[in-house]
């Protein structure tokens, strides 16, 4: 394990605040550039000042001894990996060799592409037991690895979908998207610590950014319901009534609510939802798609797949139920309007709302660290 802030400074991880301040005056005294030449005691001196500035900060230093925890934790686990991997060497071979003979000559690549193809459509319980499958006879395959984090990330087990990440990115170094995952999850979660486990969680929901997107939303209500603006779609008979009013009130609603959302850690990472960690659509984007013809079609898509797989993916559940509650509000909004109809609003309205909550989203999401 690396140096610690600890180790440069020469003390243990409980030291009081009054031990590092001397530790740090002492490697000052003797390696500051301007008491020594020694070419070595700059890098010492540089060390020691960083080393002090993290722990000498009360939070910073308790983000910093979350993240020795965690670290710890996982050298043990994987340490005990490769131990239970020694003990068992003996028994995955036969389990080996009884899989290979049951599965009437199917090469492990050829069962990978059907993890793939099963995940790609969806069937993520049968995607998942494939999954642990090929890694009994294989256990250096990194997409099977790839294809659980997904899943588990999908479902909102951070924890999970941690350590998938961190075994896909080590059984496949050259694969950036790996480790990047592996990275995003880590800085977007927490560390828990109790007698039980060290593990991570999902950062804690925050309820004052949805609270403002709720407002926007409230605002573009009254927008609607007392403007007396003028038709200008009724050249296109299905939004024959719309006002521009209401376009931009629609979309910029969604915008509100997708970029609250976000914030607010209700949604998973953006670029984690628009494709899997072997490249494929994620549900995000296949349900935009159809939610630019229609928002309900689409929804209505996602209930009858998601039920028949039992395949329910927390932000997109979230998001899509945020952009039905902005679309009924609106409608009723539409009621007292001059001339919007209230059912054209709420067949079509949908779509606009949807697009700019992705857009939301995918706005704020490019901006987080």
């Amino acid at each position: 394990m690396a140096k610690t802030h600890y180790d440069v400074l020469g003390l243990e991880n409980g030291a009081t605040h009054a031990e590092i301040r001397s530790a740090y005056r002492r490697l000052v005294l003797v390696h500051h550039p301007d008491h020594t030449s020694d070419p070595a005691s700059k890098a010492i001196f540089l060390e020691a000042k960083q080393a002090y500035e993290v722990l000498s900060d009360p939070e910073s230093r308790s983000r910093y001894d979350d993240h020795l925890a965690f670290q710890t934790k996982r050298a043990d686990d994987e340490a005990r990996a490769r131990a239970d991997k020694v003990r068992k060497e003996e028994e995955s071979a036969r389990l080996k060799a009884e899989r290979e003979a049951t599965r009437s000559g199917a090469t492990i690549a050829q069962e990978v592409l059907r993890l793939q193809a099963l995940y790609g459509r969806g069937r993520h319980n049968d995607a998942e037991k494939v999954a642990y499958e090929i890694l009994q006879i294989a256990p250096r395959q990194p997409i099977p690895y790839a294809v659980l984090a997904d899943i588990y990330r999908g479902r909102g087990q951070v924890n999970e979908a941690s350590k998938m990440y961190a075994y896909a990115a080590q059984m496949d170094p050259a694969n950036p998207v790996y480790q990047r995952r592996y990275e995003d999850l880590l800085n977007a979660s927490r560390v828990v610590t109790d007698r039980r486990s060290t593990r991570l969680e999902a950062e804690d929901k925050r309820i004052l950014a949805p609270a403002v997107g709720a407002g926007f939303v409230f605002l573009s209500c009254l927008y609607v319901g007392l403007s007396n603006e003028h038709m200008s779609l009724a050249g296109i008979s299905f939004i024959s009534s719309w006002t521009m009013g209401l376009v931009c009130n629609l979309f910029l609603s969604g915008v509100a609510v997708g970029a609250a959302l976000a914030v607010g850690n209700w949604l998973d990472r953006f670029e984690s939802m628009t494709a899997s960690s072997s490249g494929r659509a994620g549900p995000t984007i296949v349900l935009g798609l159809v939610a630019m013809v229609n928002f309900w079609v689409s929804a209505v898509f996602y209930i009858l797949i998601a039920l028949g797989l039992k395949a329910f993916n927390y932000s997109t559940t979230r998001l899509m139920l945020a952009v039905a509650a902005v679309t009924l509000v609106l409608t009723f909004a539409s009621y007292p309007a001059n001339g919007i109809h209230p059912v054209q609003t709420l067949l079509w309205g949908g779509n606009l709302v949807y697009v700019g909550g992705v857009i939301g989203w995918m706005a704020t999401d490019s901006m987080r660290p």
